[in-house]
């Protein structure tokens, strides 16, 4: 049988398991040990503990003094950025105001705080010998025992008291007791001052030299009478502890402790023992912490911290005792597989396979039943309860009990699974291999709606407020018992949930639990429940809902609590994680619940009480009352370490320059739990919000560039309890002289330079290659130019001069008629007139007239033009006359008497006149005539056919100039032109 064998392997190895020698105490209030040793960096033989304002623990010994966050071990050589006056520390003490004194083996003792420290020096200011014990009075002042005797703190200097009413010999130790009364131990010999007297009076001489107080009374042990109580004046007070076993030998030789919530810890010849008062006023061991296997290092000093935890110092050891916040039901350690559920009205049923189960009352009282090895339990009402075992069915109601043995068929080879009963009120009984068997009034039948089922035995069953009857079978598969068969769920439910081990019915919701997590079942969809962060809560074998409405998981992992709140909105959005609280061994809760049966592993009972079984142990916790750490850490940034070496973290901090990165520790003093404290961080100007400090409590930053930088730090307890004020410190990175503001400023304005004269640079290329582009077109030009005088010369000019020569020779033969010859002489005379106009033009191509003869050559152009015009023409001029490059000069040429020439033959006007301004910028000019005007159409775009006005924009256009034809200022047409000075002046 798998599942047979599968149990009788968990139950070995968990029996492998060590378990607590001792049943958990009466009270079920138990007690969290930690122990810390060299191997955890603690230190070793020290001497002295304390606390100080910020929840750090310190800790004095010959190789130094050491802090204590909860998680880590520091040696420190300085206390708040001031060195220790010697490393051989004898004792460390918590002050108030922050401050802290440390005392040394060698004598003297230092007052730090954070603004300084008061270093008092042996045999100076201070007495000689070593420093061994410091007590407060009421009043706040400081008293030190020394090896060379007492003194007190008054007014910033240390005076000798006692002397007179001690004897002669080296004091051990002082304290002041609950009234204020100074007691010190003088050779093995206690005496005692009260308060307001300045005389010693003897009280007990002892076997100890060392004081005690428990609850503000003085404590010691003698030879004759044990651990006795002292008050001054008073009688000797014995405390009466339980006695050893016949011929054992004896374990109360030692002192006490203060315990949390004023309990007495008492250290014994084995162990260390919680100790409380019995019936009869004996003080009892209740809860008992052996010494490590090997190891007798007995605890000689303790402190409760501000959280409720008792630490106690051993040479080689420091230990922590932290009340669990789940109690213990005192039930055997031997027995395995236990099982809680609630039976009768608010009663708890316990039991398991080496135990026979029990009813369990509020307060504490059990009566057992004869039921054995019980594996599930069915409460249908508050006075019907039915039990499944290994071998039977039991059936409790009111006050009958009814044992019923399994089917025939079965005999006593199979045990019972799970229980339900379906709508119809039947009992459904799980039977390991035999699937759903039916018990009523008729005895029993085999269910047959199972039939054909492959491996028809539930893990688990339930029966919803709506009636559906749901089952969980093996292979991760879920179905409903129907009235007529058995309905399988989508393969889907059993990937979400896997093989199922619980059920729960939330207000009509059903939630199935299995170990994979939990999922609800919505429809025929399993919807699974993530938790926020990174946690999962693997296998469920239990669930259950308390008073609160919060509901409750159990995993292998501890007990997870989702708030009511938080149920509800994943009820509203499951697909969104929730928050869930986890409790672990660290509260109490251990072992492992079991995976098979009994089934399930969470119960709510007596008035709201949430219990949990595992294989072990059987404990609750008042879901109403839930202790809590209602006090937020202390919050220090401890250093800042950067290119290899370490800084204090304090403000004003100023690291050199080049410094690229930093580490920054820093921690929180949460000591109950420092596991599950939360730390967030933000350094200003690199992180836009808080980030969480995952594994190490430090943080590392990389590139970072020179300026002023302030980091931060907050944390919460185990409670989410939050210090939002939090700590932190300013630093600044110094910049290297490349990275200041002035040599920035420097490389700006040279660059500025640089680039203003890359940019004259250029232009001046771009300036030469213009230059160089235009006389290379001038070039080309004249080239042309010539070639055309060339032709004109050769061709027209030599062709017009030979027809001029034939004329000639006609006219000499001609008769002799005058008014032929009249004729004759004035055609000869305008073609010679052409050919000397022709050879000017050919000058003109091969040199630009110069800017003084351009009135000629307009006077020129009109006379040819228009006879008898040229009187019309006049010439001004403005500026510096400067020589014009040829091809502007020759283009301008040709505007002007375009324009000269339209206004001769179409204005009709009595003047023209021509301006020309010589302009350091530019080259501008006007014709303008007093005649008719023109057409704003025809100035615009040109007559049709015709293309004066058109050539003369294109000889503009190609010097780089504008023109405009337009209107005059009173009549006539305005010709408008300008070219850039770069274009117009020539060398």
């Amino acid at each position: 049988m798998a599942l047979g064998r599968l149990v009788v392997f968990c139950m070995a190895l968990l029996a492998s398991c060590p378990v607590w020698a001792a049943p958990p105490p009466a009270d079920g209030v138990t007690h969290e040990r930690r122990r810390w040793t060299q191997a955890d960096g603690a230190p070793q033989q020290s001497y002295k503990m304390t606390q100080d304002d910020r929840g750090l623990l310190w800790f004095s010994s010959p190789a130094g003094l050491t802090s204590f966050d909860g998680v880590r071990f520091r040696p420190e050589h300085t206390v708040f950025g001031h060195p220790l006056a010697s490393p051989s520390v004898s004792l460390v003490m918590a002050l108030p105001g922050g401050r802290i004194a440390v005392g040394y083996h060698f004598g003297g003792l230092d007052i730090f705080s954070r603004t300084g420290v008061q270093r008092f020096v042996a045999g100076k200011n201070f007495p000689a010998g070593s420093t061994l014990s410091l007590v407060l009075d009421r009043d706040g002042m400081l008293h030190a025992c020394t090896t060379s005797g007492l003194v007190r703190l008054r007014q910033g200097r240390w005076e000798t008291f006692g002397k007179e009413s001690l004897p002669t010999g080296m004091p051990t130790a002082i304290v002041f007791d609950r009234d204020d009364t100074l007691w010190v131990s003088v050779n093995a010999t206690y005496y005692a001052r009260r308060s307001g007297t300045a005389t010693f009076v003897k009280q007990l001489a002892a076997d100890d030299q060392w004081l005690t107080t428990v609850g503000g009374v003085v404590h010691t042990v003698t030879r004759d009478r044990g651990l006795v109580r002292l008050r001054f004046g008073g009688p000797v007070e014995q405390v009466r502890m339980e006695k050893p076993a016949t011929g054992a030998p004896a374990l109360y030789q030692n002192g006490m402790f203060d315990g949390p919530g004023g309990s007495l810890w008492y250290q014994r010849a084995d162990g260390v023992a919680r100790m409380a008062p019995g019936a009869d006023g004996v003080l009892h061991a209740v809860e008992v912490f052996p010494y490590p296997a090997g190891n007798g290092d007995a605890p000689h000093t303790g402190m409760v911290d501000r959280e409720g935890n008792l630490w106690l110092i051993a040479y080689e050891s420091i230990e922590r005792y932290r009340p669990h916040r789940f109690r213990q039901v005192p039930v055997t350690k031997e027995s395995l597989a236990w099982m809680a559920q609630r039976g009768f009205g608010d009663e708890l049923w316990l039991g398991s396979p080496e135990s026979p189960l029990r009813r369990m009352q509020a307060d504490g009282t059990m009566r057992a039943t004869e039921v054995l090895s019980p594996n599930a339990l069915l409460r249908v009402a508050d006075d019907h309860v039915w039990v499944g075992t290994a071998r039977e069915l039991w059936e409790f109601h009111g006050a009958s009990e009814r044992r019923i043995d399994l089917p025939a068929p079965l005999g006593t080879r199979y045990e019972i699974q799970s229980l339900a009963r379906d709508r119809a009120g039947r009992l459904l009984v799980s039977i390991i291999r035999n699937g759903i068997w039916i018990f009523d009034a008729d005895g029993w039948r085999q269910d047959p709606r199972m039939r054909g089922v492959p491996e028809p035995t539930p893990l688990s069953m339930l029966t919803d407020k709506a009636g559906r009857t749901w089952l969980s079978l093996v292979n991760e598969r879920f179905g409903e018992l129907t009235q007529d068969g058995f309905r399988l769920l989508p393969a889907n439910v059993g990937m979400q949930v896997g093989t199922g081990t619980a059920m729960l019915d939330v207000a009509g919701r059903v939630l199935l639990g299995g170990d994979r997590g939990v999922a609800w079942l919505r429809g025929d969809r399993a919807v699974p429940m993530r938790l926020a962060g990174d946690d999962a809560v693997g296998r469920v074998s239990g669930m259950a809902v308390d008073g609160t409405g919060s509901l409750w998981l159990h995993g292998d992992k501890g007990l997870y609590r989702l708030t009511a709140a938080q149920l509800q909105r994943f009820w509203q959005a499951p697909d969104q994680p929730v928050d869930a609280e986890l409790f672990n061994f660290e509260d109490g809760v251990r072992g492992l619940p079991a995976q098979v049966r009994p089934l399930p592993s969470l119960a709510v009972a007596h008035g709201g009480r949430l219990y949990y079984a595992t294989m072990s142990q059987v404990g609750w916790i008042d879901a109403a009352s839930i202790q809590r750490n209602p006090r937020p850490p202390g919050v220090l940034v401890q250093s800042l370490y950067a290119a290899g070496r370490a800084y204090d973290a304090a403000d004003g901090l100023v690291l050199p320059e080049r410094t690229t990165a930093v580490d920054i520790a820093f921690t929180a003093t949460a000591l109950s739990v420092p596991e599950r404290v939360k730390l967030k961080y933000r350094l200003d100007g690199v992180d836009g919000d808080w980030r969480d400090a995952r594994r190490e409590r430090g943080a590392q930053y990389t590139n970072l560039a020179p300026g002023r930088y302030r980091f931060h730090v907050i944390a919460a307890n185990e409670d989410g309890v939050w210090n939002r004020t939090g700590a932190g410190f300013a630093f600044e990175i110094r910049p290297a002289f490349w990275q200041t503001w002035w040599f920035r400023l420097a490389c700006a304005a040279a660059l500025l330079l640089l680039l203003a004269q890359m940019y004259r640079w250029r232009m001046a290329v771009v300036r030469r290659r213009a230059e160089e582009r235009t006389a290379a077109r001038l070039d080309a030009t004249m080239q042309e130019r010539n070639r055309i005088a060339r032709s004109l010369h050769d061709n027209l000019l030599q062709a017009v001069q030979a027809l001029i020569l034939r004329f000639h020779m006609v006219q000499t033969r001609l008769p002799k008629e005058p008014e032929l010859q009249a004729m004759l002489d004035k055609v000869l005379g305008y073609a010679e007139k052409l050919v000397a106009h022709a050879r000017d033009e050919v000058l003109a191509l091969r040199q630009a007239p110069p800017c003084a003869e351009l009135l000629d050559e307009l006077r020129g152009a009109l006379e040819k033009a228009a006879p008898g015009a040229d009187g019309l023409l006049d010439f001004e001029t403005k500026g510096t006359p400067r020589p014009l490059h040829n091809d502007t000069a020759v283009e301008l040429l040709y505007v002007l008497r375009e324009a000269v020439v339209n206004s001769a033959r179409h204005a009709g006007g009595t003047r023209i006149t021509v301006r020309l301004h010589f302009g350091d910028d530019m080259l501008e000019g006007e014709v303008a005539d007093d005649g008719i005007g023109i057409d704003p159409v025809i100035a615009a775009t040109g007559r049709a056919g015709h293309w004066g006005l058109a050539g003369m924009r294109e000889r503009m256009a190609r010097v780089g100039g504008t023109l405009a034809v337009g209107p005059g200022d009173g009549a006539g047409v305005l010709v408008r032109f300008a070219i850039p000075a770069g274009r117009a002046y020539g060398g």
